[in-house]
């Protein structure tokens, strides 16, 4: 990147498992965030894309998901997608290059944005704290509501993930920080224990890795994860109802 875009390149981020410590080989993509200046043109990011490319640099793990944001848009603590580029690329990742934020649902990149600026951890250039202005809790639980919604909306599509990711927001909603799908599991598990065995499969799935995760997650019921997610999205959404009649603080 910093070939194709030289001073450009303002810095470069973990996200995800990546920045969570919940990396798993095999399993996890390398979910990256970069910052660029204002005036870098989308001709030089549909560069940046073409090098990247799996074909031209051979992706180690089993994608690279990279998304690109000018300056501004980390700055403004909003929950737009607001990216510059969203590009995706490997050997298990169906490529993706898209420079209109409009194109798809826009919860993932706020909530990426927040896992960033909470692990604070830099590849390249400043610290994501001196840099990224994330959205306040306030703000950012409706979209993590919206997320588990979606993931009940495509159950089939994202077997053991939108269990995953539920108690990952579930967690986040009670402890207002993000933690790595394998520990919000865990956590889960014990917070809600008649969704144990559920929550079980979901764990084992994951850490099985994407060729085995495909008949495992199928094995899962989907009349199960619909109940499960029901139940966070009541949970979360009694949260919302609780800190908004508290006024309670609503910093990241």
């Amino acid at each position: 990147m910093r070939a194709v875009l030289g001073d450009a390149l303002i810095a470069v981020y973990p996200t995800g498992s990546l920045a969570l410590a919940g990396y798993v080989p095999g399993r996890s993509d390398l979910d990256l965030i970069a910052v660029v200046a204002e005036q870098t043109t989308a001709s030089a990011l549909r560069t940046v894309a073409a090098r990247l490319a799996h074909e031209e640099l051979p992706c180690p793990a089993t994608g690279l998901e990279l998304v690109v944001y000018r300056k501004q848009t980390v700055m403004d603590g909003g929950v737009e997608a607001g990216y510059a580029l969203d590009f995706n690329t490997g050997r298990e990742l169906p490529a993706k290059v898209s420079l209109d934020p409009a194109e798809g649902p826009s919860f993932w990149y706020p909530i990426d944005r927040s896992i960033t600026y909470q692990s604070d951890l830099a590849l390249d250039g400043a610290s994501p704290r001196s840099l990224l202005t994330p959205a306040r809790f306030d703000v950012l639980l409706p979209v993590v509501i919206e997320s588990v919604r979606a993931h009940g909306d495509a159950i089939g599509e994202h077997g053991d993930n939108s269990v995953l990711n539920g108690c990952r927001a579930l967690r986040f909603g009670v402890e207002r920080r993000w933690y790595a799908k394998p520990a919000a599991g865990r956590w889960t598990r014990n917070a809600a224990p008649e969704f144990g065995p559920l929550i079980d499969a979901a764990l084992a799935s994951h850490a099985a890795g994407r060729p085995a995760r495909q008949s495992a997650s199928q094995a899962l019921s989907a009349a199960e994860v619909t109940a499960f997610l029901e139940y966070v999205l009541e949970r979360l959404r009694d949260q919302e109802l609780s800190d908004r009649t508290a006024g309670s603080p609503s910093g990241p």
